[in-house]
């Protein structure tokens, strides 16, 4: 049908109520009975206006604006009697204009930034102005913590403003919701608070798996049959066909035969388990397209940790300069949006009001502490993730994502590459499962040596079978494994380290004397290390100097190859894992990063104590690079790094060369866009 011109907006005749063009779209006082209390009454306007996101070229002030008129009626009014008030602020206001706007949205900042005070607020309104079909999941880490920051702000709000509608319940943490004949309360509407930590996993787990937004029923699908409905017959006197299209199917929602709002805040989301994201993106989700709406806050810490994961770039962490933008489309298609410490209202405006937000004096205090360029520094202060990663750390992100480690696909040369393998044993130092990793190593286009991984499988004991070892059931499982990939005994490796001596007579019985073991006890190895050269006199440096040990040669020993970019096929799980391992603590007299021995990998026992897991894939495929040197040619391919042929001309450390790198690769205008 043809398209018609809408009809000017005349000013609404009351002079004491806004209505902003609503009463043209069927909302008068019949559809809102008036009390004759005008801010009770403008509050009612407000709420569905706020409800429809009543745009300003349709009259009304956008939905953060009816969001803002909201709060000022409800809290910030003085007759309200209302003890808690919400202050508006630049950060704020930007915080809560994007909460109104994306179904999908990431808020990450530093320390002190009042990032759960907007998330708190923003959840009770969205509630309090559909209060039988809003359903607002709260997460934080820990029960506890939630209580003395988003759940404890929320509450105050809650109990501000007497005659909310829903039935408070603190000692269980929850809000029953108003049921949709408004006599009684229910679980399918109201406010809940969820634990996200380790420890809560299954619980929260149970509670997020297929949970619904609320519903009485459905709406109708087409627009020829809402444009049916008698409610909505006048509207084709003021709208043409277009904007009826976007007008009626939000007008629709206010019947009693409609789907309601599910709306998650995770607060501290990086502290997050991974399961729980991982349930959000297939159940939540897929099972409430059009009505879930998801909020993720935190400061920033690992790009491999839940709230990393959640604002991850689209395209990759080197498509964004993550210390100038401040916002970015996430690979999901959700938005982070990003707040700068140093930056803040309180220092912006020079206004003390903002009593809750760091002073410059805070800032400079810990950046002499701990370095601008740290990774305490960009999470607590400049609200941004640090690719260069933590001081501890073995490995950091930009290692991994800098390096193209990332990527599968790699265009091998004339010569086939030669399928390999490592298996890292369950009965390892500290380990709690059998993994193999399979890759291949050869000859790229480019004429570099290169290794890809291109599996990681974890290898499963039958412990009821009292006749067959569980070691034996390891061995004819990976030996399976890799005669069905191709692997030549040769080319296998596994662990031989501990209980490893035994393992290697059953893997010489079942398979092959040829495979090779690889143990990590003992002291490091003298092999030359890659660009490292004593400082006047050349000579190169050897591991046994460097290291304390050969487990931390071997945790090294991928360093060289990713400078290179000569490994890829690196996952999201192996890389979260790499860069967990963290240096042991040195002793007395040595110093971290010089020419002593002064390198050494924290034992398994601390890493499984602080991480809850054993580091068996990144073990698995250190042990898979380590085969791969001894027995497949692979070496470091100084011309494919321009920073070692640097360090190496002026006998600096490769080490300090790798984080100077990484650095300069961060910043904005040494990354070209792919």
């Amino acid at each position: 049908m043809a398209s018609v011109k809408r009809k000017p907006i005349t000013p609404d005749p009351e002079p004491d109520l806004v209505w902003y063009g609503l009463k043209r779209l069927g909302f008068d006082e019949t559809a809102v009975p008036l009390s004759g209390n005008r801010t009770k009454d403008q509050l009612a306007i407000e709420t569905i206006a706020f409800r429809i996101a009543h745009a300003e070229h349709e009259g009304g002030l956008g939905r953060f604006g009816h969001f803002k008129q909201i709060v000022d009626l409800t809290w910030n009014n003085p007759d309200s009697g209302s003890q808690k008030r919400c202050v508006w602020n630049a950060w704020a206001n930007r915080m809560f204009r994007k909460m109104c706007e994306e179904r999908e949205l990431g808020i990450a900042g530093p320390t002190s930034a009042g990032k759960s005070d907007p998330a708190a607020l923003y959840g009770v309104v969205s509630y309090m102005t559909d209060p039988t079909h809003t359903l607002v999941l709260v997460m934080s880490t820990t029960i506890a913590g939630a209580k003395k920051r988003i759940w404890k702000t929320l509450r105050e709000y809650w109990e501000s403003i007497p005659g909310m509608p829903g039935k408070a319940l603190w000692a269980s943490n929850e809000i029953k919701g108003l049921n949709y004949s408004g006599t009684g309360y229910g679980e399918s509407s109201g406010m809940y608070l969820l634990a996200s930590e380790q420890s809560n996993e299954k619980s929260a787990l149970d509670k997020l798996i297929g949970i619904k937004a609320p519903r009485t029923g459905f709406p109708d699908e087409s627009f020829e049959g809402l444009m049916a409905k008698p409610e909505y017959a006048d509207l084709r006197a003021h709208f043409d066909e277009e904007t009826l299209r976007d007008l009626v199917p939000r007008l629709d929602a206010f019947s009693q035969d409609r789907i309601g709002k599910l709306i998650l805040i995770i607060d501290e989301m990086t502290g997050m388990v991974e399961s729980l994201l991982n349930a959000v993106n297939t159940n939540l989700k897929p099972g409430n397209v059009g009505h879930f709406q998801i909020i993720g806050l935190g400061n920033p810490n690992l790009p491999y940790d839940s709230f990393g994961q959640f604002c991850k770039p689209k395209g990759g962490w080197d498509k964004v300069d993550l210390l100038r933008e401040t916002e970015w489309e996430t690979e999901t298609g959700g938005l982070c949006i990003r707040f700068n410490g140093e930056e803040n209202p309180r220092i912006a405006e020079k206004n003390e009001r903002y009593s809750w937000m760091l002073r410059e004096e805070d800032i400079r205090a810990m950046e002499e502490k701990y370095g601008r360029d740290s990774l305490f520094f960009h999470r607590m202060v400049l609200g941004t993730w640090c690719l260069t990663g933590s001081s501890s750390g073995i490995y950091s992100p930009a290692d991994i994502e800098l390096s193209g480690a990332r990527g599968t696909e790699v265009v091998w040369g004339v010569k086939a590459p030669t399928p390999c393998s490592f298996l890292d044993p369950s009965f390892s130092a500290g380990g709690d499962r059998a993994y193999a990793t399979f890759g291949k190593v050869g000859v790229d286009v480019h004429g570099r040596t290169v290794l890809l991984i291109t599996e990681g499988v974890t290898l499963k004991i039958n412990i009821s079978d009292t006749h067959v070892p569980a070691s034996y059931q390891t061995v004819r499982q990976w030996k399976k494994l890799c005669e069905e990939r191709g692997v030549r005994p040769e080319h296998a490796g596994y662990d031989a380290t501990g209980g490893g001596q035994p393992f290697g007579h059953i893997v010489q019985s079942l398979w092959s004397p040829q495979v090779l073991g690889v143990n990590s006890a003992g002291p490091a190895s003298k092999t030359k290390l890659p660009g490292e050269f004593h400082p006047g006199t050349k000579k190169p440096v050897l591991a046994c100097e460097r290291f304390s040990n050969r487990a931390t040669e071997l945790w090294y020993g991928a360093h060289p190859l990713f400078r290179s970019r000569q490994i890829f096929g690196v996952s999201e799980d192996l890389a979260k894992e790499l860069c967990s391992r963290q240096h042991s603590k040195i002793g007395s007299g040595q110093t971290q990063g010089g020419d002593a021995r002064t390198l050494k990998v924290e034992n398994k026992r601390a890493y499984r104590d602080r991480e809850g897991k054993s580091p068996d894939e990144s073990d698995s495929f250190l042990g898979l690079v380590e085969l791969c040197k001894q027995r497949l040619g692979l070496r470091h391919d100084v011309t494919g790094d321009p920073d070692a042929v640097v360090a190496a001309s002026h006998g600096s450390s490769v080490w300090r060369q790798l984080k100077e790198r990484a650095r300069r690769i961060s910043n904005r205008k040494n990354l070209k866009k792919g």
